[in-house]
């Protein structure tokens, strides 16, 4: 690991950073006690989210290309976002520029997706609820009262994709790009 950390920051794929500890996003979302990240900062993210069949690495088409994080490196930084609500942004990661398209239709194959829903095995129902030019984002356990995290006002978010351990999903934010939030 640390030798593929090593040329990746030769390559320039990820930002070096002093005294910055590269670290599993649950790790760093724990530390900074947030609970989203905006793991792909991009406009252009052209196809839905697609995770790895262990969930350490998350994959989207931006501009095209697919594009890949390696969510076991990196650094967050927490910034406001959403009316006063705070979001871990990546600062530093693992990054692959290019993954092969049969990856990620292999990857596919295994995933749960939902354009605005998504079920888990126990029964959680995620959703991104559209209301006029904005999103809700919605998480309702089995036998509990919906929990609404966030809503925005002018943002259309959709293309929830639910990690195969179910720890996270994923989905994007249009005028953000890919946000992951921790179950």
């Amino acid at each position: 690991m640390k030798r593929l950390i090593f040329a990746l920051l030769v390559s320039g794929a990820i930002a070096p950073s002093s005294n910055r500890e590269l670290r599993p996003l649950r790790e760093e979302m724990k530390r900074l006690g947030v609970r989203s990240a905006l793991v792909i900062a991009s406009q252009a993210v052209d196809d839905r989210p697609v995770w790895s069949p262990d969930a350490d690495v998350l994959a989207a088409n931006v501009d095209g290309q697919w594009r890949t994080i390696d969510l076991r490196s990196v650094h967050l930084e927490k910034q406001d976002w959403r009316h006063g609500q705070s979001v871990a942004v990546v600062k530093a990661a693992a990054l692959e520029t290019r993954i092969a398209e049969s990856m990620i239709r292999t990857w596919a194959r295994a995933a749960k997706f939902g354009a605005r829903k998504v079920t888990s095995r126990d029964g959680t129902i995620l959703e991104l609820k559209q209301d006029d030019l904005g999103t809700s984002f919605v998480i309702t356990k089995k036998g509990e009262k919906a929990e609404t995290l966030w809503t925005s006002k002018l943002e259309n978010c959709h293309s929830l994709a639910l990690s195969r351990d179910e720890r996270y999903v994923a989905f994007i934010c249009e005028l953000n790009g890919v946000i992951v939030t921790a179950l």
